[in-house]
């Protein structure tokens, strides 16, 4: 069976659910919580933060702990800015052997940090070597950016495959809200749709 990584759930973790429907042995972690939000054969939870701390558990650690087998596996991340300290100190080259998609929620993408740009870039460098973004997602929920006429959020939602195993044409770049995909994380506030400028 495949199986489903899902660093941080908190209360709602739709995602799990649906990837767990889909016959996906999903395995959870997330400190801040008591249990998953679901009750599902194919869920296990795990009460633990991800992260570099000594009283986290690493990536590396969950991978060999759940005797996952190299292939198309999927990995979701959501772990509220402890991401970019995790992705520092793993190696993208081996989470590639073990996960066809990957899917991120960054956090602290300000423009105005320069610092923390610089280390961000060169994070998404990184992940470059091995997977291509097919799909991005402005989170609607927490700091947002106005500038030249478009609005921008510190927080995206980006989804990576494998180089080379994209099933489709990567020429087509579709702008604006994906109907049926892009949900907002924050109902009461508008959408902020993708435009590119060049």
């Amino acid at each position: 069976m495949l199986k489903a990584i899902s660093l941080g759930v908190s209360e709602s973790s739709p995602w799990d659910l649906e990837m767990a429907q889909r016959g996906y042995k999903v395995i959870e972690y997330d400190g801040s919580i008591e249990q998953c939000p679901y009750s599902h054969p194919n869920i296990t939870f795990y009460k633990a933060f991800v992260g570099v701390d000594k009283d986290c558990i690493s990536l590396d650690s969950i991978i060999k702990s759940n005797h996952l087998k190299k292939g198309a596996n999927i990995l979701q991340i959501d772990i509220e800015n402890a991401e970019w300290e995790v992705l520092e100190q793993s190696d993208i080259g081996l989470l590639a052997e073990y996960f066809t998609q990957v899917i991120f929620e960054f956090h602290g993408c300000n423009p105005e940090e320069y610092e923390g740009v610089k280390r961000r870039l060169k994070v998404l460098e990184r992940i470059k070597e091995y997977y291509e973004p097919f799909h991005l997602h402005l989170n609607n929920h927490g700091k947002i950016f106005y500038s030249q006429g478009l609005f921008f959020s510190t927080t995206l939602e980006v989804s990576y495959m494998k180089k080379g195993e994209i099933p489709f044409s990567k020429e087509k770049v579709v702008e604006g809200i994906l109907k049926g995909l892009d949900y907002p994380n924050h109902p009461s506030n508008p959408e902020i749709p993708i435009y590119f400028k060049e």
